[in-house]
């Protein structure tokens, strides 16, 4: 395999922080803060929102914090009025910070992330995001206290096996009140009591305090669940109300109708399908029979809330690292979706914090009651098939109960920087797109990364035609705008053929087909993933990915491949009989060290993430030559070549660019042109000139892509950088 060095080194997007920075911080005092968004006092309505972070919702990719990735909603409900927390638990030692600790095996009474009712009285509703830890009695207790009380909580959940921090509990059991499996180890006894699988759609805590169950489904429906219930049967909750997004998610179902109702359900004329990666069938019925998607419940003086799917209100702004390898989030966009899940969940939250004395959807003046679901549990909720182990193994370290190995800058680790600013200019990479095929899908203005090969030219100059990289027969229009034609339109620059493009844009429709439109960003994908991005692909997917030779594994037959930013970010590479003698660390020590790039299926190998039926293994090194100084171009003559040309470009350090995350490149013989050099995060501490001042003036080799940077002339997918002086 040929591939040149530009395409594999250099691509990884771990998050590090110094060490000097590390030593000198006190752990857990960076985030102590919890946040608070405050109406003026003309707004205000007098009540108050929390949103739990003390059992979850800030696991793998979730962000679902007020000033995170739920900002929109926060930000939506303090514009009706409401003040809006985030509840953290009880600083039961006054030391400023609350703690988390493994409350389970430790026997002192240290954990402070625990829900008491003082703690959570003075507000009106409690939101109960992908609760990933289970409930203690006390904690159920409390919660129970809060709705006699008269207020109200929504519980958000997902898909089973939404599983984010790899604990074996989602939210779907957690509320539920039991795991799905049944093993002994499920008693958890104590503080806790018996959570296995009951077997029963009667018995468990949501049930029993709400009439309601989380099924263990996990559908997916991106067109929108349409069965939305009149309003005049809602308590005027689906006023304005369309289709909500299901992006892979869960149903309920009502046990007691008098208790529960639903709100949004699978019409008939719906075809949900299966999330790709359920564990059973995913879908069990499909219509009505599978259950509301969003439902409520009136049970004596409080009320309750539920919808099966965070991706329908969260938004694209989350703010802290993953706890497992401290990668950036990707969080969806779904409160602008046009379902209008938005209008929805605000209604719900003012339905909540309204106290009101009936009792229950008795059917007396109109409270109409709900539908019972048919087969409120199927036989195959009643089996684990994880059988009681997580949805994939924890790796780096990462132990979800033990916040002391949570990765800098996520929710609950020992150090950080405060809120981190994510890089406000992010490149795309193969492992947050979409296929074609998956856009296809997506509903009219979601917005999208998409993957696909460029085939044809589109209506003259103004557009082009993406294909699938795995069906050439499905394709979608890409309007281009004005500045990207020149690079981008096959009729005006036919080198783009062929060529693997990231598109940034919204899902439309184009020249009476469908769509991207709005592009933002189009970036020739990268032909190696990092370590860390390798990581986020799922099982089954081949993938091309580049990393550092760490060790050897199961004696020949494997080694370990450490991420080129993060050495503690690693993968396991099982070898093909033929590739041992050159490239297993026991047969050959000297390829220890090595950058290689290899191709195979993403899977796992000795109980850990990683890669099987490698189809080509080679030395990065031997697949290209380092370039030439001799041969360096000059920023001028990088400034006439198309986008997504390989570069090797020298000039001088004239400026930071966008704070910390580039830098101005200028032609010392041509002053007035320049190129804007996006740093990969591993090289902004070295070469920022907002960071190291020293650096103006100086002169730099630049090797990469040219592309353009904040809309400028640029150079992304920088691999190295050389001083020159």
């Amino acid at each position: 395999m040929k591939l040149s060095k530009l395409t594999v080194l250099g691509l990884g997007v771990a998050f590090a922080l110094s060490a000097t920075a590390l030593q000198a911080a006190t752990p857990y005092n960076w985030n102590n803060t919890a946040p608070v968004k405050v109406p003026s006092a003309q707004q205000s309505n007098g009540k108050t929102v929390l949103f739990d972070v003390s059992h979850g919702g800030v696991e793998g990719n979730a962000d679902w914090v007020i000033d995170g990735a739920f900002s929109d909603f926060a930000d939506a409900l303090v514009a009706e009025g409401y003040r809006v927390e985030e509840y953290r638990g009880v600083d039961l030692n006054n030391d400023g910070k609350i703690r988390f600790f493994d409350d389970r095996n430790i026997s002192t009474q240290a954990n402070e992330a625990i829900i008491t009712y003082d703690a959570i009285k003075h507000a009106d509703v409690f939101v109960l995001a992908e609760t990933n830890r289970p409930f203690t009695l006390s904690e159920q207790q409390a919660l129970e206290t809060f709705i006699a009380a008269g207020k109200g909580i929504f519980f958000v959940a997902d898909h089973y096996d939404a599983d984010r921090n790899l604990n074996t509990w989602d939210a779907t059991e957690v509320f539920n009140g039991y795991n799905r499996s049944d093993l002994s180890k499920y008693n958890l006894g104590g503080a806790y009591g018996d959570w296995r699988n009951p077997k029963s759609a009667q018995q468990g805590w949501l049930v029993e305090n709400f009439g309601i169950r989380f099924r263990f489904n996990g559908v997916d429906y991106k067109q929108g669940v349409s069965g939305v219930e009149p309003a005049s049967q809602t308590e005027g909750l689906t006023q304005g109300v369309a289709p909500i997004l299901m992006a892979a998610g869960a149903t309920l179902a009502i046990v007691d109708g008098q208790k529960a109702k639903g709100l949004v359900y699978f019409a008939e004329t719906d075809n949900p399908t299966k999330w790709k990666y359920a564990k059973d069938s995913g879908l069990y019925f499909g219509g009505e029979a599978e259950g509301p998607y969003v439902a409520i419940a009136k049970s004596g003086a409080g009320k309750a809330a539920f919808i099966g799917d965070s991706s329908p209100i969260e938004d694209a702004t989350p703010k802290y690292r993953r706890q497992d390898n401290g990668n950036t989030k990707k969080t969806y966009p779904g409160w602008t979706d046009p379902g209008h899940a938005s209008v929805l969940s605000v209604n719900i939250i003012n339905w909540l914090a309204t106290p009101e004395s009936y009792t229950h959807f008795d059917g007396a003046n109109g409270r109409t009651p709900g539908r019972v679901t048919p087969v409120p549990m199927t036989s195959e909720e009643m089996f684990d098939p994880n059988n009681g182990q997580p949805w994939s193994n924890p790796s780096n370290g990462f132990n979800p109960w033990d916040t002391d190995t949570y990765k800098d800058n996520s929710f609950n680790a020992p150090y950080g920087q405060g809120q981190v600013d994510p890089d406000p200019d992010p490149d795309p990479t193969p492992g947050t797109a979409v296929s074609v095929a998956d856009a296809l899908a997506a509903t009219t203005g979601t917005e999208l990364v998409v993957q696909g090969k460029v085939t044809d030219a589109v209506n003259g100059i103004y557009g082009l035609l993406l294909t699938d990289l795995n069906n050439p027969a499905v394709s979608i229009n890409v309007k281009l705008e004005s500045n990207q034609r020149a690079d981008f339109n096959p009729q005006l620059n036919p080198e783009i053929l062929g060529k693997t493009l990231l598109v940034t844009g919204k899902r439309n429709s184009y020249m009476g087909e469908p769509g991207i439109r709005y592009v933002t960003d189009l970036v020739i994908a990268p032909s190696a993933l990092s370590v860390a991005q390798a990581l986020a692909t799922a099982q089954g997917e081949t993938i091309t990915l580049t990393g550092k030779v760490k060790a050897p594994l199961n004696s020949i037959y494997a080694l370990v491949l450490s991420d080129l930013s993060d050495d503690s970010t690693t993968i396991n590479i099982k070898l093909e009989s033929s590739q041992r003698a050159e490239f297993s660390p026991q047969l050959n020590p000297s390829i220890l060290d090595e950058t290689l790039v290899i191709t195979g299926k993403r899977d796992s190998y000795m109980s850990q993430p990683g890669i099987r039926n490698v189809s080509e293994i080679a030395k990065a090194s031997s697949t290209s030559p380092d370039p030439d100084p001799n041969l360096d171009m000059t920023v001028s003559e990088v400034l006439a070549k198309s986008n997504g040309t390989p570069v090797v470009v020298a000039g001088t350090i004239t400026s930071a660019i966008n704070n910390i995350y580039a830098l101005e490149l200028s032609d010392p013989n041509a002053p007035g042109n320049k190129l804007y050099i996006k740093l990969e995060s591993s090289q902004r501490a070295t070469y920022s000139p907002q960071l190291n001042p020293a650096l103006l003036g100086k002169k730099l080799r630049v090797t990469g892509v040219k592309n353009d940077y904040m809309s400028q002339p640029g150079v992304r997918n920088v691999t190295e950088l050389t001083l020159l002086d």
